[in-house]
């Protein structure tokens, strides 16, 4: 169920980004007709890594949120939600990228994340093409 929703969630991410990329395209490398090497590479793991723990501590730095973004005016009440869900957790086990997606400015990857007491939450975390975050979803520990 929490996979389900988090993937819905990634969809309407995309969806509403692929929407607003083509309502403000403006001509550059991730347009309509760049090569595949042009394209934004999937969310690197040591970036996904790196935001997790910051939300397991209820601190993001604000200057890693895109402008404009679902995420720009985060927040301490967001934060803390995020941190009462995964910050007693401990520091991870396991990291592992199940998914990843490119669309338009915006990669996504979808990551389990699995704690010394075997529980796991699913995290979705989507960057754009200056690694600026554009959104971000915690799945309920199972």
């Amino acid at each position: 169920m929490t996979r389900l929703f988090t993937m819905l969630f990634a969809a309407a991410l995309f969806a509403g980004a692929a929407g607003a990329a083509h309502a403000q395209y403006a001509p550059g490398p991730y347009g309509p007709n760049a090569g595949p090497s042009t394209a934004p590479s999937p969310v690197p793991l040591s970036t996904a890594k790196r935001v997790f723990a910051q939300l397991q501590a209820g601190k993001i730095d604000p200057s890693q949120l895109a402008s404009g973004g679902p995420y720009a005016n985060m927040n301490g009440a967001t934060l803390a939600n995020a941190q009462r869900m995964v910050g007693s957790l401990g520091p991870p086990t396991g990291f592992v990228q199940t998914q990843s997606t490119v669309q338009g400015n915006t990669a996504a990857g979808l990551y389990v994340v699995t704690f010394q007491n075997g529980q796991k939450v699913d995290f979705l975390l989507a960057i754009d093409s200056q690694g600026k975050i554009e959104g971000m979803s915690l799945g309920t520990p199972h």
